[in-house]
C-alpha cells in the first residue's frame, strides 16, 4: 500500500517525466528542469505556439498550494499565430492564461493561485449588436517583466505591460501598464508604493 501511494505521488509530481511527455504530445515546447504537480490543462490551437522556458513550475494540485484550492493551471491559445511564452523559472499555481495574440511572462515571475491573464475580451460586438466569437479581433498583447509577483486571484487584462519587479496584489484587476518596481492593488489596480 505504501509503495502504491509513493508511486502515485511520483507520477503526479515533477519527479515524473509523465507531464513533460504530456505537454510535448500537445505541441508545447518545454525547457529542461520542468516541474509539475497535478495535471495542467493545455489547449493549443493549431498554428500557435506555447513555449515554457527552463525550470518552469506548474502547480495544479491543492497539495502544492492550498490557496489555489486544487485547480489546474490552464494554458490556452485561441487562434493560429498566437504566442504564449513563459520565461525561465516562472512559477504558477492554478493559473489561467488565455492567449489570442501574444502573452509573454519574464523569467523568475511568480503567479499566485487562481490568477488570470487574458489578452482578449473574447467576444467582439457585431454590427447588428450581436456578440461574435473571434478572440483575436479584440486582442492586445500582454507583456509581463522579469521577477514580477502576481497575487492570488488577480486578473491581468489585455494590452497591459508590467515592468520588471512589479507586484500585483491579491484580487487586483489590472487594466493599465504598471511601471517597474511598483505595487498595484484593488479594482481597478492602483499603485500604492514601489515594491521592496
Amino acid at each position: 500500500m505504501v509503495f502504491l501511494r509513493k508511486l502515485k505521488v511520483w507520477a503526479l509530481t515533477g519527479a515524473s517525466p509523465f507531464w513533460r511527455v504530456y505537454l510535448l504530445a500537445r505541441g508545447v515546447r518545454v525547457g529542461g528542469g520542468f516541474t509539475a504537480m497535478g495535471r495542467p490543462g493545455i489547449n493549443r490551437k493549431r498554428g500557435s505556439v506555447i513555449r515554457l522556458g527552463e525550470g518552469v513550475t506548474l502547480c495544479s494540485s491543492g497539495m502544492a498550494n492550498p490557496v489555489a484550492e486544487g485547480g489546474r493551471c490552464r494554458l490556452a491559445t485561441l487562434a493560429a499565430g498566437a504566442e504564449l511564452i513563459l520565461g525561465d523559472g516562472v512559477g504558477m499555481s492554478s493559473t489561467l492564461i488565455c492567449c489570442a495574440v501574444r502573452i509573454e511572462i519574464g523569467a523568475g515571475t511568480q503567479i499566485g493561485g487562481g490568477a488570470m491573464i487574458l489578452d482578449t475580451d473574447f467576444h467582439p460586438r457585431g454590427a447588428d449588436g450581436t456578440w461574435l466569437t473571434n478572440p483575436a479581433a479584440v486582442a492586445k498583447p500582454v507583456l509581463i517583466g522579469q521577477r514580477c509577483f502576481i497575487g492570488a486571484r488577480a486578473i491581468i487584462l489585455k494590452g497591459v505591460t508590467l515592468g520588471d519587479g512589479a507586484v500585483v496584489g491579491a484580487g487586483a484587476v489590472v487594466t493599465r501598464d504598471v511601471p517597474a518596481g511598483v505595487t498595484v492593488v484593488g479594482n481597478p489596480g492602483k499603485p500604492i508604493s514601489p515594491a521592496h
